[in-house]
């Protein structure tokens, strides 16, 4: 069997470890127990040597003592047990450690963490929950490790409420200078996608005004929280506001979210309830001017030829590729360029290329799809899916 590197590296820590632990006879026992530890070494040797890694493992944790020195080589042996999947080792072994009447304070609280993530791991939530609340009541050095582990998992649970008040108890930590340094996600940005959980609830339980009142609420510590905002300009809209609802999505224009085709197709729906027949085409041009993207330029010189005639729309699109090069604007002026029949070989490949499809991907695990996730399915980090458009533009970006 050839061993993990990561927990090869432990055992071989523990190995020399335990050697020198038992060299020294920092192990304070009678003869017949003295006796017995140096066969447990050997042992484990053996384990190791034969790579029968769970041997090992047992073997050495047996012959090393925890003290100051060796406790974070158990730690860290519980870890690499954890993330191999192997959690049911890595409570008994983090167990065992706080069965250890030698432990300072700071030790047993970083033991009670570390029993906590093997909890999450193993799915087993409400024993973490209690261990992690213990926690971020008696400890200052671990009470924001502590809560941002509560996180999970209320998060996991979807218990928003729960996730809420955890998240404003490290805002309100952090505004006092109590924390070091942040850890993970900002607490101000998952308040505000727990408050939107909440909000989607509430809408799927008809709450139009207890949504409205969330997504209003999400935006307290980011005024220019994009799920918030799409929020309520669906439900402005929704209530026939379609002025307030357009207020709305101008703060999405002016932000640094690239556009999308479910956010032309919102704008659309607002201005095409308005009396100002032009008001579509103008909104256009002013998110154009704001945040210049291929999505928006063949919108905008779709909605041209509508209004303006195709001349108009292919003198924008022209322009536009001397501004900004695009392959997508570039292959729609060809196809404008081509005869209508359709069974012109040029004309479907072209119409292939640009009938693409969306593209949406994370940018902090790579993971993509065709449609937005508030939340990662593969890192599970919030709001770091983005649209990066189609697959002609992005094979030749």
């Amino acid at each position: 069997m050839i061993l993990n590197n990561g927990l090869l590296l432990i055992l071989l820590v523990l190995a020399v470890a335990a050697g020198w632990t038992l060299g020294r006879g920092g192990l304070r026992m009678d003869g017949k127990e003295r006796a017995q530890l140096p066969s447990q070494y050997y042992r484990g040797f053996n384990f190791l040597l034969d790579g029968e890694e769970e041997g090992a493992v047992d073997a050495f944790t047996e012959a090393l003592a925890v003290n100051e020195d060796t406790l974070d080589t158990h730690i860290a042996l519980g870890s690499v047990l954890r993330k191999r999947g192997e959690v049911d080792r890595a409570i008994r072994i983090h167990q065992n450690l706080l069965k250890r009447p030698q432990l300072t304070a700071v030790q047993l609280h970083q033991s009670h963490l570390e029993l906590a993530r093997d909890f999450i791991a193993a799915g087993l939530y409400d024993r973490a929950e209690q261990l992690l609340l213990d926690l971020a009541g008696q400890s200052t050095d671990f009470s924001a490790t502590a809560q941002r582990h509560l996180l999970d998992v209320y998060e996991a649970q979807r218990d928003w409420v729960a996730a809420v008040a955890i998240a404003e108890q490290l805002i309100a930590a952090d505004t006092a200078g109590h924390l070091a340094a942040a850890q993970g996600q900002p607490a101000q940005q998952l308040r505000g996608q727990y408050l939107c959980e909440q909000a989607e609830a509430a809408l799927e339980r008809g709450d139009l005004q207890g949504a409205g009142d969330l997504y209003e609420d999400a935006l307290r510590d980011q005024p220019r929280e994009l799920r918030a905002r799409l929020g309520l300009a669906r439900l402005r809209l929704s209530d026939g506001d379609s002025a307030a609802a357009l207020e709305h999505f101008h703060i999405i224009m002016g932000s640094d979210r690239t556009c999308t085709p479910e956010f032309l197709m919102l704008l659309f729906d607002i201005c095409s309830v308005q009396e100002d027949e032009a008001l579509y085409l103008v909104s256009l041009e002013r998110y154009y001017e704001a945040q210049p993207s291929p999505l928006l330029a063949l919108s905008l010189a779709e909605e041209l030829e509508a209004r303006q005639g195709k001349q108009a729309a292919e003198a924008f699109l022209r322009e536009t590729l001397v501004k900004q090069p695009s392959v997508s604007v570039a292959a729609s002026l060809v196809l404008k360029g081509l005869q209508s029949e359709a069974s012109l070989p040029e004309r479907q490949v072209f119409d292939r290329l640009t009938s693409a499809e969306q593209d949406y991907r994370c940018d902090h695990c790579g993971f993509t799809g065709k449609a937005r996730h508030w939340r990662c399915p593969g890192c599970r980090h919030w709001d770091s899916i983005h649209y990066r458009g189609d697959a002609l533009e992005q094979s030749h970006g």
